[in-house]
């Protein structure tokens, strides 16, 4: 017994000496993100005001980011415009965030020094958080944009999930959050807000996760790595059950439990359905599976929704289409994701609706095939400087003819 006693010390020991080991290296590699976000009971996850940390891009960068105390990753903005000067928000997920890039390289940035050297008085503020999508987004205006009574609201679209995003049972197909608010639709194809407040769907696994991805790095990269994954291998699901804290809870999905029905109906936040669907939901599929197109529908009327507030409190909107990576190189061979089918459908809605938008992603093809770039990071499907560059570029010309030649 006391052989086995000391065996069992030994392997402890062990264990523990590599996991440190991990841990030192990971401090010193600065692999991972800080921990920048919190549940909230509106919002589902909110950025921690006055955080800050490393943003490692797999090893491509090395970013302090810092977050003001209002929750932005910007400089400090009142929500009393004392200046004077025209107001942009910028909605948007991870893309617009740009944790990836320095915040003065970042696109929203870049357009702000860009107006005020050419136009008069700018303030474009970055209301960036990571995963959101947009009915994040929309409630994020109710609840904290208009505050700031922007002049112009932009609407920053990744489709490669946003619309995945939209819906509860495709969001937790590919990784995402159970402890959200989310819209359906109604007979009248109104929206209606479900889970709000959000249900506290948190474990005991998921708050130890939560308190070692706060306090070590290596469970940080652990985590990082894992949500990029997209569905989850089932011997890996006890891990993303551990450090699922961060943003509200990670709810693992498999066949049974993110199954769609034939009508792509959603029921609950973590449930919706009872049958697989005859093959895997994709965005980029022109005959799309009924999930797929119910998840189109609710996009589109929250694009609508958001419209209708925005008009309301005086300001205007557009939509800008940030492209994916996989969309602006032409493949090899065969690829997921070089499609035009969700900028396709997206853009005909936009243009019967009379909201006005841009779509990077023409661009980026032309800039891509002459040779020029890289604009997105090898291993971290964000914008490098590079992409925040041209974005930058395409966005201060859509601006200067729609809004501020507009208006002179």
């Amino acid at each position: 017994m006391r052989k086995l006693l000391q065996n069992l010390a030994l392997m402890l020991f062990s264990l523990l000496f590599t996991l440190a080991l991990l841990e030192g290296a990971a401090r010193i590699f600065k692999l991972g993100t800080g921990l920048f976000w919190q549940p909230d009971a509106e919002l589902g996850w909110v950025n921690i005001p006055e955080a800050s940390g490393w943003e490692s891009c797999y090893g491509e960068c090395e970013i302090r980011v810092t977050i003001n105390s209002q929750g932005l990753r910007d400089h400090e903005i009142p929500y009393e415009n004392e200046s004077g000067a025209r107001r942009i928000l910028m909605l948007g997920d991870s893309t617009t965030a740009a944790m990836q890039v320095e915040l003065e390289e970042t696109f929203v940035k870049q357009l702000e020094a860009e107006l005020n050297d050419n136009a008069g008085d700018w303030e474009v503020i970055n209301a960036g958080v990571n995963a959101y999508g947009t009915d994040n987004e929309l409630l994020f205006y109710r609840l904290e944009g208009e505050k700031y009574d922007p002049d112009i609201v932009f609407l920053n679209m990744y489709l490669a999930n946003d619309v995945y995003n939209n819906h509860p049972t495709l969001e937790l197909r590919y990784g995402g959050q159970s402890a959200k608010p989310y819209f359906t639709l109604n007979d009248d194809g109104e929206l209606e807000l479900q889970n709000f407040p959000v249900e506290d769907t948190s474990t005991f696994g998921t708050r130890v996760g939560t308190f070692l991805k706060k306090n070590f790095q290596l469970p940080r990269f652990v985590a990082q790595t894992l949500a990029l994954r997209g569905e989850i291998p089932g011997w890996m699901q006890p891990i993303v059950r551990l450090f699922g804290g961060g943003r509200g809870a990670t709810q693992v999905a498999d066949d049974a439990a993110t199954a769609a029905d034939g009508e792509g109906n959603s029921e609950g936040s973590e449930t919706a359905v009872s049958q697989t669907p005859p093959r895997r939901p994709d965005i980029c599929d022109p005959d799309a599976l009924p999930i797929i197109e119910n998840a189109w529908n609710v996009t589109e009327a929250l694009i609508l929704e958001l419209e209708q507030e925005v008009k309301a409190n005086g300001a205007e909107l557009a939509v800008m289409i940030i492209p994916a990576a996989p969309q602006i190189v032409p493949p090899d061979g065969d690829a997921e994701w070089y499609c035009n089918v969700p900028n396709d459908r997206l853009t005909t809605f936009l243009d019967e609706a009379g909201i006005p938008y841009l779509d990077m992603l023409p661009d980026f093809r032309d800039e891509a095939v002459a040779g020029n770039g890289p604009y997105y990071f090898e291993r971290d499907f964000h914008m490098n400087a590079l992409g925040h560059d041209l974005t930058s570029e395409l966005l201060y010309q859509f601006v200067d003819e729609t809004f501020v030649n507009a208006d002179n």
